[in-house]
Parts: structure tokens; sequence; C-alpha cells
């Protein structure tokens, strides 16, 4: 099997470049498939994440902006894929969206929408999107719901490579919480009702993880992890903390957390603007360590369904088809 990937950079420390790299790797190592990417923003790639030396690169570096940016670089995709005559041509974001609409080729085109559509930052990509690409690739059932025109959507989970040999500090005082400081985190939120918790439980420290190398130390010396999102497509701090052992406590925005929470098993998913019950969920998980335990390994059992294994079957299922 022939897998040509398009992404925008693969030198940057994102969650897209982070799966897409790890997905990739094992499909190279593992299966023995003939993997490329493009990266169409960079002509000498320096992955940020490990990239397997059996993965090739081809970097377009397409440098001026608006529609010369775009002409130019679906002139050069079309020409990169014609050349190499992939099974399957794979892609992303805004121009590969118009790649979809605009190509020159033949080749069986699959876009992935990692995104929350209704958050999108360019809504008419998503449109072509979904009329022009072969196929559509969602996050959860609930995002295939947003694309309901398209000639075929698969609904594939991220996977998580996590893998930690011990579990938790039950006893640990510290909530935590993961993410860039950005509107969508909404950790200003969190800080608010921190400060309403803390006047009672004053032994307990909040820890906000921006950029941290070891996660899985981080997550580890914690006993709880709290989100306030806006909105999430599929939270990949959720899914890593459970596989830790961490039950979670987490607004249910659009879409995100519902999918990977089972409310009062392996944490608490509140109604979105219900502050009080947050700050009443949050203190009970503070104060009694046997339910943090006891949920924490139900979410440990829960999360195994995002599994390296588990996942990448699923993608064998749709390029074989």
């Amino acid at each position: 099997m022939k897998i040509l990937y398009e992404i925008e950079r693969l030198s940057t420390n994102g969650g897209l470049e982070r799966i897409l790299t790890d997905r990739m790797n094992y499909m190279a190592e593992e299966w023995g498939w003939d993997i490329t990417v493009i990266t169409l923003l960079e002509q000498d790639c320096q992955p940020y994440y490990r990239l397997s030396t059996k993965v090739d690169v081809v970097g377009l570096g397409v440098t001026s902006s608006g529609l010369m940016m775009c002409a130019k670089s679906l002139w050069k995709l079309n020409k990169v894929v014609k050349r190499l005559k992939p099974d399957i041509y794979v892609t992303f974001q805004t121009i590969g969206a118009l790649s979809c609409l605009f190509r020159t080729h033949k080749t069986l085109t699959v876009y992935e929408a990692h995104g929350t559509r209704a958050y999108i930052q360019h809504p008419l990509a998503m449109d072509i999107a979904e009329r022009f690409a072969d196929a559509i690739v969602v996050l959860s059932d609930s995002h295939a719901k947003d694309y309901p025109k398209a000639k075929h959507i698969a609904v594939i989970p991220n996977f998580t490579l996590f893998a930690p040999k011990s579990s938790p500090n039950y006893q640990s005082k510290i909530v935590m919480a993961v993410g860039r400081r950005c509107f969508e985190k909404n950790f200003e939120r969190l800080e608010e009702l921190w400060n309403i918790v803390h006047e009672k439980q004053t032994d307990w420290q909040l820890k906000i993880h921006h950029d941290t190398q070891d996660m899985v130390s981080a997550y580890l010396e914690s006993s709880v992890l709290a989100m306030t999102s806006r909105f999430e497509a599929q939270p990949m701090v959720l899914i890593e903390a459970m596989t830790c052992g961490l039950p979670c406590i987490a607004f249910d925005c659009p879409y995100g957390p519902r999918d990977i929470i089972e409310d009062g098993k392996t944490g608490f998913l509140i109604p979105y603007n219900n502050n009080e019950m947050f700050i009443e969920k949050l203190t009970y998980l503070m104060e009694h360590p046997e339910v943090r335990e006891r949920m924490g390994e139900a979410a440990r059992e829960s999360v195994k369904r995002f599994s390296v294994e588990t996942i990448m079957e699923k993608w064998r299922k749709l390029y074989e088809g």
C-alpha cells in the first residue's frame, strides 16, 4: 500500500503533527507500507517528533501568501501526486480542502477533519472538503453528523502511545490541567473556579502545564485532571490522563469530553453552564481518595479503546477496504 500525506509543517509540536508522525511511523515500520509525506510550507523539514527513516519527506517550501500561495501550493501538490502515483492521497487543513476541489489527478483523496466544524477558522474549506473529497475521516460519531453530504465518512479516533508502568499517587493533593493558554482551553474559568475551591481546600495545588516534555511524570504526580475548555475536537489530554489512571472532570463542551468521560464512572461530565456543580464534584474528588482511585482504575480500562493497535486496524480497514 502506498500512502501520500500532505501537511503544512512537521517541525511544530502540535497535536496534529504528533498523531500524524506516530501513524506514519506505525504504517512504515509495522506494516511495511510505502509512506511519503509532503510538507507544504517547509523545504528542509526538521520534524519535531521522531520520524521513521522509512518515511520519505518531500518539502515544497511554498513561501508566498494569499491567493498566490494557494495557487502555487495546488500546482505543486498536483505535480507530486501525479509523479508519485500513490494508492491514496491524504490531506488536512485549508489547502488540503482546496486540493480536493482543484485536483488534476485521479488518486483517491481522503480529507481528515481534525477540528470542530462549528469553530473552524475557514468554514468554506469544510464545505469544499465535504463535497469533493472521496472520503472524510472524523474523530467521533458526534463529528460525523456535521458532514451529511460527504461521499463516504469514517469515524477513526486518534490513539495514544502512552504506556505508563505505574499508577498515580492517589493521595497526592494536586489537580492538574494541560494545554496552551488560548481561547479554546479557557484556563481563566478554571482559575476562577479554583479560587473558590481553594478557600476550603487550602492544602491542595492546581498545576497548569503548558509545555512539558515529560508528561507522564506530570500525570503521575497528580490525582485529578480538570478541563474547562470552550470546545474540543478529541482532547488527547483526557485520553493520556486516563491512560495514566487519573479521574477527569470536564465541562460538557461541544464534542470532545462527552466521547471520552463516562460520567460518574471514569470522572465527571458537568453541564457547560453549571459552575456550582463543577465546584461540587471537584471538591468531592479532592475529599475522597478512594473515589479517585476507583475512577482512575476504571478510566485506565476505559481508554484501552484508544490503543494504537485498535485504532490502526481501523485505518487498515479503511485503506484496504
